[in-house]
């Protein structure tokens, strides 16, 4: 799982990606020409890919007329186009800062704010047992545990419900090691694949359908990793050489600190690194039904 971030960083980094992509979605996006090459992306093509990923998600939903859960709805984006589609749909972020922006952006939807493992605790004692026909799991899997996932979903879902995975996965445990050798938690995060099918199976569940997108996510690295190659990577140098030339005292009292931050940026860039992410993860779109609803 991803090591938890202060909020307060989370919150300047979604007000960063809110001004840098209008669509409301924090996803990798699906873009259709996996070949394009990062240079010629900008970020009206990556709003695209983002609005094309939901797209495809919404496509796949059979019970259109059954309420619908979007757990992990990010800044909204997927609850407004659901909502357009003509869904009771309902969202849920365990993050306030989310649950502000779609209860401004997107009014009339209901949003709970708490973590898919606690929705049915205490405090939601019977409102959604049974109640949703589909459920969307977008990119907010891998932040969760996966015990407590399938005990609410046991709960929530409908007869014949729908449970539609839209994340990536780690391929397999030795992918885990780095070329140098050395795991790092860049590459432990999202749940491993076989692991995934494994629980699937001992809950009763069975892939439907599954498309494994991972090469029509990669893009999005490509563009994210030229950016911080070519304007973060940069801009952090040039603030270090000018702090150093304008107020040599200054720079020797926090050198040690921009060292580090520079150090940071660095692996967070290689992170992003397109050709690592496809030997380490499988990014999939799947379709889950219980066994118990499917025809033998």
């Amino acid at each position: 799982m991803h090591r938890r971030v202060p909020t307060v960083h989370e919150n300047a980094q979604l007000r960063l990606y809110n001004r840098m992509l209008p669509g409301d979605f924090l996803h990798y996006g699906y873009f259709d020409d996996p070949e394009v090459p990062p240079e010629t992306v900008s970020f009206d093509d990556l709003r695209r890919a983002q609005l094309r990923y939901a797209e495809k998600l919404i496509e796949l939903i059979d019970l259109p007329d059954r309420p619908v859960l979007d757990a992990g709805s990010g800044m909204g984006g997927m609850l407004g186009l659901l909502r357009s589609a003509g869904c009771e749909v309902t969202g849920l972020t365990p993050d306030r800062f989310q649950i502000d922006h779609i209860r401004g952006a997107y009014p009339g939807i209901p949003v709970l704010h708490c973590r898919f493992e606690d929705l049915v605790a205490d405090r939601f004692p019977d409102r959604f047992r049974v109640h949703f026909g589909t459920i969307i799991h977008s990119e907010s899997l891998q932040y969760m545990q996966p015990e407590g996932v399938f005990a609410v979903l046991g709960q929530i879902l409908g007869s014949n419900g729908q449970w539609i995975v839209a994340d990536y996965f780690r391929r397999e445990v030795g992918a885990e090691k780095g070329g140098d050798g050395q795991s790092g938690a860049r590459n432990r995060s999202g749940w491993r694949l076989g692991d995934f099918r494994a629980r699937l199976r001992e809950h009763g569940f069975r892939v439907v359908s599954e498309e494994d997108i991972t090469a029509h996510v990669l893009p999005t690295l490509g563009f994210a990793r030229l950016l911080a190659d070519r304007i973060g990577l940069p801009a952090l140098d040039f603030a270090r050489d000018k702090l150093r030339a304008k107020t040599p005292g200054l720079h020797y009292v926090v050198e040690n600190v921009a060292d580090r931050a520079r150090d940071a940026a660095v692996r967070s860039a290689a992170v992003l690194d397109p050709s690592a992410f496809a030997a380490r993860k499988q990014y999939l779109i799947m379709s889950i039904r219980r066994a118990r609803d499917l025809p033998e």
